[in-house]
């Protein structure tokens, strides 16, 4: 690999930082210690930033002259997950880890800043956007609803992600749809509650209900072409309290995941008259509601990540005909407002999953991890 050496020359105090990042992981909008941690190391490279959306910190390294404005994004938080590594370095805290390394997405960019702050000799400006919330608690969106593209003119935008199953040595980039949207629904069926053994004398809810399910697991089949990626799963069911008591309500949830945003219509349209149907079928009432959470993550530029990635693992490490994960990622949303990519960086071929409680990030991927993004402004900034 072609590493960055002073990005390789760093590599104890980096694995140090990590480490440290992985014993106190911090869940949702509450990354309030890690981002003051970030923040003092800002401070040692000499480096700006202001506060941004909630828990999110946005720092700025402004090149020898005026150009384009690129920005970089890294997670912070953890999950709530009880860590089971054994590790010396485990979480400190019970019901939390980070299980998806977010403390090595945050080393990683700390590592691209303090190289940004000896290596400052492109025309433009770099963004380093140091994101909380990404599990879920809809942390890009507090920062771009804070104005972060009413504030910066951003050209184009860049993350990554470790990737459990592919070498260290290797870069995934989609070209197109990288991760899969997700949606969720809720369904509360309304019927009469009653005693079990004169049921005429209710209306039962179940039936609806098991049409409904059946139902569900049609639509993909039948409504969405097989060249199309789909999942429909319905994740829980409520209702009930007793052997002998019909009840009156039954609540139905689920996901839905799709890398098309006109399959989404398809799913959310087909789900929507199902309801309706098994309504108007056993004579109850159906409340639908169909949330659109994550949308797809789209790349729109993957040549120059293409390009930077071959420098530091050599063309034949970056993987370009790679299935798009049905996973969601909230990087997602940035994409809707400026063109970019987000790539996989491999987390090594025998690395349990993440959100496994045995995960742990593979420290090599920060010296990756930044050597790429060091190559990537330089495929998008002029250098001297």
């Amino acid at each position: 690999m072609n590493l960055k050496p002073e990005i390789a020359a760093r590599f104890e105090e980096l694995q140090s930082i990590r480490r440290h990042l992985h014993t106190c992981p911090e869940v949702g909008l509450e990354t309030v210690e890690t981002v003051a941690f970030v923040k003092t190391k800002l401070d040692s490279f000499g480096i700006g930033y202001e506060d941004i959306g909630v828990n999110s910190l946005l720092a700025k390294v402004e090149g020898r002259g005026p150009g384009k404005t690129v920005a970089f994004r890294a997670d912070m938080d953890g999950l709530e997950t009880t860590e089971e590594t054994g590790l010396p370095y485990q979480s400190s805290t019970p019901g939390r880890m980070h299980a998806c390394g977010h403390d090595g997405h945050t080393t990683t960019m700390l590592a691209f800043a303090r190289y940004l702050a000896d290596h400052h000799d492109f025309d433009g400006t770099v963004l380093l956007l140091f994101q909380s919330g990404e599990e879920g608690f809809d942390g890009a969106l507090k920062i771009i609803e804070d104005g972060l593209f009413e504030k910066y003119d951003i050209d184009c935008m860049f993350g990554l992600h470790n990737w459990p199953g592919y070498a260290e040595n290797q870069i995934v980039v989609h070209p197109g749809p990288c991760m899969a949207s997700e949606d969720r629904f809720d369904l509360t069926i309304q019927g009469k509650s009653g005693h079990a053994s004169v049921p005429h004398l209710c209306v039962e809810p179940f039936a609806a209900v098991a049409d409904f399910i059946k139902g569900a697991q049609s639509v993909v089949a039948r409504r969405i072409s097989a060249h199309d990626k789909a999942v429909v799963s319905i994740t829980q069911v409520h209702g009930g309290s007793a052997y002998n008591i019909i009840p009156g309500t039954v609540v139905i949830r689920g996901n839905v995941r799709t890398t098309d945003s006109s399959v989404q219509d398809i799913i959310e349209q087909s789900l929507g008259r199902l309801a309706e149907g098994v309504a108007a079928m056993y004579g109850v009432q159906a409340s639908f509601n169909y949330h659109r959470k994550h949308p797809v993550l789209v790349n729109t530029m993957p040549e120059p990540a293409i390009r930077a990635a071959a420098r530091v693992v050599g063309k034949e490490n970056v993987l370009t005909d790679e299935l798009s994960a049905m996973g969601s990622e909230d990087y997602a949303f940035f994409m809707q407002h400026a063109k970019g990519c987000f790539v996989w960086v491999g987390n090594g071929k025998n690395s349990p999953v993440i959100h496994n409680s045995k995960y742990d990030f593979n420290d090599q991927v920060i010296l990756v991890g930044a050597s790429f993004f060091a190559e990537l402004l330089e495929e998008v900034l002029p250098q001297s």
